[in-house]
């Protein structure tokens, strides 16, 4: 609520002013009075400190608002993705053709295979 300025304003006014003529009327010593003129008024001021901080974190003003929908839009960038090489081993063809490479690899993992095999059949 932007526009309760001059609501609040004058609550605080007639705060203030009752304090000061009730503090009269209870025939206080004038040193007490001020004193208790000065605690209403602090205390009006952080009630006028916290609204103000709410204000500033509650939404974002007009003009932020219009400068916003000014903006274009900005749109993240999209990393490239490199073409794929013809000497990568990965590429989605590299299965059909046999090398030795993997000739050998199978051939090794085919025998390990083969001997772990009997021992595991032995220890049951």
């Amino acid at each position: 609520m932007r526009g309760a300025f001059a609501p609040r304003f004058a609550v605080e006014v007639a705060f203030l002013i009752l304090l000061g003529v009730g503090a009269g009327y209870a025939d206080l010593r004038p040193a007490l009075i001020i004193g208790l003129l000065a605690g209403g008024w602090v205390l009006v001021s952080l009630i006028e400190l916290a609204v103000w901080r709410s204000q500033a974190r509650a939404a974002p003003s007009r003009a932020a608002i219009e400068q916003a929908e000014d903006e274009p839009a900005v749109e993240p960038e999209l990393e490239e993705v490199p073409a794929p090489d013809e000497d990568y081993p990965l590429r989605p063809n590299a299965g059909d053709a046999r090398s030795e490479e993997v000739e050998a690899y199978t051939r090794i993992l085919s025998a390990s295979s083969a001997e772990e095999q009997p021992s595991a059949q032995s220890g049951g």
